[in-house]
Protein backbone atom coordinates (compact mmCIF):
# COMPACT_ATOMS: atom_id res chain seq x y z
CA UNK A 1 0.00 0.00 0.00
CA UNK A 2 2.75 2.77 1.17
CA UNK A 3 4.55 1.64 -2.19
CA UNK A 4 1.55 2.73 -4.14
CA UNK A 5 1.00 6.01 -2.54
CA UNK A 6 4.33 6.44 -2.27
CA UNK A 7 4.57 6.32 -6.53
CA UNK A 8 1.71 8.56 -6.49
CA UNK A 9 3.36 11.14 -4.18
CA UNK A 10 6.47 11.03 -6.59
CA UNK A 11 4.83 11.52 -9.85
CA UNK A 12 2.75 14.24 -8.45
CA UNK A 13 5.98 15.75 -7.29
CA UNK A 14 7.73 15.30 -10.50
CA UNK A 15 4.59 16.69 -13.17
CA UNK A 16 4.59 19.83 -10.55
CA UNK A 17 7.92 20.45 -10.55
CA UNK A 18 7.94 19.62 -13.96
CA UNK A 19 5.11 22.02 -15.03
CA UNK A 20 6.48 24.68 -12.96
CA UNK A 21 10.11 24.69 -14.77
CA UNK A 22 8.15 24.31 -17.98
CA UNK A 23 6.34 27.86 -17.08
CA UNK A 24 9.47 29.27 -15.68
CA UNK A 25 10.95 28.27 -19.85
CA UNK A 26 7.93 29.89 -21.13
CA UNK A 27 8.27 33.27 -19.05
CA UNK A 28 12.02 33.14 -20.25
CA UNK A 29 11.54 32.80 -23.88
CA UNK A 30 8.79 34.94 -24.07
CA UNK A 31 10.63 37.84 -22.46
CA UNK A 32 13.37 37.59 -24.80
CA UNK A 33 10.97 37.90 -28.08
CA UNK A 34 9.35 40.55 -26.17
CA UNK A 35 12.60 42.51 -25.40
CA UNK A 36 13.85 41.82 -28.68
CA UNK A 37 10.67 42.57 -31.18
CA UNK A 38 10.70 45.71 -28.70
CA UNK A 39 14.39 46.64 -29.47
CA UNK A 40 13.97 46.10 -33.50
CA UNK A 41 10.62 45.44 -34.70
CA UNK A 42 8.65 48.16 -32.64
CA UNK A 43 11.19 50.57 -31.39
CA UNK A 44 8.77 53.10 -30.36
CA UNK A 45 6.91 50.70 -28.43
CA UNK A 46 9.87 50.41 -25.70
CA UNK A 47 9.47 54.47 -25.35
CA UNK A 48 6.31 54.38 -24.40
CA UNK A 49 4.57 53.83 -20.95
CA UNK A 50 6.75 53.30 -17.98
CA UNK A 51 10.21 52.95 -17.18
CA UNK A 52 13.29 53.94 -15.21
CA UNK A 53 14.67 55.50 -18.44
CA UNK A 54 11.35 57.61 -18.74
CA UNK A 55 11.70 59.10 -15.08
CA UNK A 56 12.69 62.32 -13.96
CA UNK A 57 13.61 63.35 -10.73
CA UNK A 58 10.88 64.56 -8.77
CA UNK A 59 12.17 67.73 -7.72
CA UNK A 60 12.73 68.54 -11.35
CA UNK A 61 10.24 70.33 -14.22
CA UNK A 62 10.82 72.20 -16.95
CA UNK A 63 10.09 75.58 -14.80
CA UNK A 64 11.80 74.14 -11.40
CA UNK A 65 15.03 74.33 -13.92
CA UNK A 66 14.83 78.03 -14.86
CA UNK A 67 13.93 79.22 -11.32
CA UNK A 68 17.34 77.39 -10.08
CA UNK A 69 19.30 78.88 -13.04
CA UNK A 70 17.57 82.12 -12.03
CA UNK A 71 18.74 81.71 -8.14
CA UNK A 72 22.20 80.68 -9.15
CA UNK A 73 22.22 83.87 -10.88
CA UNK A 74 20.95 86.56 -8.45
CA UNK A 75 22.54 88.79 -6.59
CA UNK A 76 20.71 87.63 -3.06
CA UNK A 77 22.41 83.99 -2.93
CA UNK A 78 25.73 83.41 -1.03
CA UNK A 79 28.91 81.69 -2.99
CA UNK A 80 28.77 78.80 -0.99
CA UNK A 81 25.05 78.60 -2.37
CA UNK A 82 25.76 79.53 -5.85
CA UNK A 83 28.22 76.28 -5.67
CA UNK A 84 25.74 73.53 -4.62
CA UNK A 85 22.85 75.21 -7.56
CA UNK A 86 26.21 74.51 -9.74
CA UNK A 87 26.79 71.13 -8.15
CA UNK A 88 23.09 70.61 -8.59
CA UNK A 89 22.80 71.14 -11.92
CA UNK A 90 26.33 69.18 -13.04
CA UNK A 91 24.39 66.61 -11.11
CA UNK A 92 21.02 66.85 -12.56
CA UNK A 93 23.15 66.90 -16.40
CA UNK A 94 25.19 63.64 -15.84
CA UNK A 95 21.89 62.14 -14.39
CA UNK A 96 20.18 63.17 -17.33
CA UNK A 97 22.77 61.77 -19.62
CA UNK A 98 23.19 58.52 -18.49
CA UNK A 99 19.35 57.70 -17.34
CA UNK A 100 17.94 58.92 -20.29
CA UNK A 101 17.90 58.33 -24.64
CA UNK A 102 19.57 54.91 -25.95
CA UNK A 103 21.98 54.54 -23.41
CA UNK A 104 19.23 53.81 -20.64
CA UNK A 105 17.12 51.58 -23.14
CA UNK A 106 20.06 49.79 -24.03
CA UNK A 107 20.67 48.80 -20.67
CA UNK A 108 17.08 48.22 -20.03
CA UNK A 109 16.90 45.60 -22.99
CA UNK A 110 20.33 43.88 -21.74
CA UNK A 111 19.11 43.36 -18.05
CA UNK A 112 15.98 41.96 -19.73
CA UNK A 113 18.12 39.41 -21.47
CA UNK A 114 20.45 38.61 -18.91
CA UNK A 115 17.47 37.99 -16.50
CA UNK A 116 15.61 36.13 -18.88
CA UNK A 117 18.78 33.72 -20.33
CA UNK A 118 19.70 32.91 -16.61
CA UNK A 119 16.04 31.60 -16.11
CA UNK A 120 16.11 29.51 -19.44
CA UNK A 121 19.56 28.63 -17.91
CA UNK A 122 18.05 27.35 -14.48
CA UNK A 123 14.46 26.05 -15.44
CA UNK A 124 15.57 23.97 -18.42
CA UNK A 125 17.76 21.68 -17.14
CA UNK A 126 15.57 20.99 -14.46
CA UNK A 127 12.03 20.39 -16.79
CA UNK A 128 14.41 18.11 -19.01
CA UNK A 129 15.33 16.34 -15.78
CA UNK A 130 11.92 16.08 -14.40
CA UNK A 131 10.35 14.99 -17.69
CA UNK A 132 13.10 12.31 -18.29
CA UNK A 133 12.72 10.96 -14.60
CA UNK A 134 8.60 10.86 -15.73
CA UNK A 135 9.39 8.91 -18.92
CA UNK A 136 11.71 6.34 -16.73
CA UNK A 137 9.37 5.82 -14.45
CA UNK A 138 6.38 5.22 -16.67
CA UNK A 139 8.54 2.87 -18.93
CA UNK A 140 9.06 1.12 -16.32
CA UNK A 141 5.73 0.76 -14.98
CA UNK A 142 4.99 -0.99 -18.86
CA UNK A 143 7.43 -2.85 -18.45
CA UNK A 144 6.48 -4.36 -15.48
CA UNK A 145 2.35 -4.61 -16.54
CA UNK A 146 3.76 -6.29 -19.41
Amino acid sequence: MTTKTTRLVRSIYLYIAALISLIFVAVGAGRIINTTLKAYVFPEAQKGGYGPCLNEPPMYSHDMSKSVEDAKNSDLTTQDQKDQIANLLADYSRWKENNSGDICFKRERQRNYVDSFTMLLVALPLCLLHWRIIKKDKEEKETENA
